[in-house]
């Protein structure tokens, strides 16, 4: 019997090195008991013929969608994310050919500024095949553009209503939904490739590293570090990221990295005294906040070192590290609590190691992504057959 298909719509698909292309990678290349058939940007069609640890073993079509360098000027960007919705009409009808022919067949979309949901609820429609949506940020309340926006709140709670599951990665997203749209929706953890620890186990020099993307989730959460950093002789900053552009931001620290190649990050935040994961507390999208999973935060409990969260209360990552107790964690806007939290962490070096092992035994239990992988396949199937029903 031919094993069904899973019909992939999005525009930035791996080998996309987005961190949401990076996880959905990593769910499906494990995944096991479908063929997979991927729609996306046809600027990506070179990557793909290049291969690259991030190219899946699977089917490549391409649909087109405007975007590129010009996006950069604001009129034009809204009139792309306009003609966007047709071109994702298109995309969705293209998919659904796939859908059909493939006998048994789910479609795949990812929640993003539109293009993906759009294109997968007409596949999966016009096929009469299941859809399923996985959210990795929300839509509707996210720093999207106009039109963007404009077409979450007319198309969100109708494309959720009638999707045959809604995968989010956390509870409170789950929530977030249940309240909104009263959709029920699955959870999964943020998968990782390996819950080994690094065999570095860290230098203890102080240095406190930030090893992920700062923008305006993030921002104001780094600046406070720094403020307290500055407080604690035996603390220095290390960002990971270009020094120009953190620099011309006021984003000072005591030593700037490069971005890191995926094979290299696990090995890199194991030297490190201190990891830090903010999130903005001035922030104009507060719900995008409270719903972060940032796919950082799952290897940095992975990698064995004392972990630092800063965050609103009520957040995922500091009511995660809360119930769990493996990590330190200041959600208040003080720098003098922040500093105070990295002075523990520096002269309770037991305390630290023993949360920092917490981490690592829930990143083993709960983000190993052979795990995930295969809820996410007893969730697929079982789509698929109430979709007999």
């Amino acid at each position: 019997m031919a094993e069904p298909t899973l019909v992939f719509v999005h525009a930035m698909t791996p080998p996309h090195r987005g961190g949401t292309a990076v996880v959905v990678h990593r769910l499906l290349r494990t995944l096991t008991g479908f063929r997979v058939e991927v729609f996306t940007d046809r600027r990506l069609r070179e990557a793909v013929r290049d291969g690259g640890e991030l190219v899946l073993a699977a089917r490549y079509r391409y649909f087109a969608r405007l975007g590129g360098p010009l996006t950069a000027v604001r009129a034009l960007r809204e009139l792309f994310n306009t003609l966007n919705v047709l071109l994702a009409v298109g995309a969705g009808a293209r998919a659904a050919s796939s859908a059909r022919a493939g006998g048994e067949a789910c479609v795949l979309s990812v929640a993003d500024g539109g293009f993906s949901q759009i294109a997968g609820a007409v596949a999966a429609r016009l096929a009469r095949r299941p859809h399923v949506i996985m959210v990795f940020d929300l839509w509707e309340e996210n720093a999207y553009s106009r039109v963007e926006r404009w077409l979450a709140r007319r198309l969100e709670r109708a494309l959720f209503a009638r999707a045959d599951a809604v995968v989010v990665f956390c509870g409170e997203a789950a929530e977030h939904y249940r309240r909104k749209h009263g959709v029920a929706c699955r959870v999964l953890a943020t998968p990782i490739e390996s819950a080994e620890a690094s065999a570095d186990g860290g230098v203890h020099d102080g240095e406190v590293l930030v090893a992920g993307a700062i923008y305006w989730a993030q921002e104001d959460a780094v600046r406070r570090l720094l403020r307290a950093a500055a407080a604690v002789p035996e603390a220095t900053v290390t960002m990971v990221g270009d020094e120009s552009g953190l620099r011309a931001r006021g984003l000072v620290a005591d030593s700037y990295e490069p971005e890191l190649p995926s094979t290299c990050f696990r090995a890199r935040v194991g030297r490190a005294d201190v990891l830090f994961l903010g999130l903005a507390f001035d922030s104009p999208h507060p719900a995008v906040i409270a719903t972060a999973t940032p796919a950082r935060l799952p290897e940095y409990m992975a990698s064995g070192r004392p972990l630092l969260i800063h965050a609103p209360a009520g957040a995922h990552v500091v009511e995660y590290a809360r119930a769990e107790g493996f990590a330190e964690v200041v959600d208040a806007r003080d720098d003098g609590l922040l500093a105070d939290a990295l002075r523990r962490l520096f002269n309770d070096r037991d305390g630290a190691a023993e949360r920092a092992e917490v981490a690592r035994r829930l990143a083993a239990e709960r983000h190993a992504v052979g795990t995930v992988a295969r809820e996410f396949g007893a969730l697929l199937h079982e789509t698929l057959r109430a979709g007999h029903r």
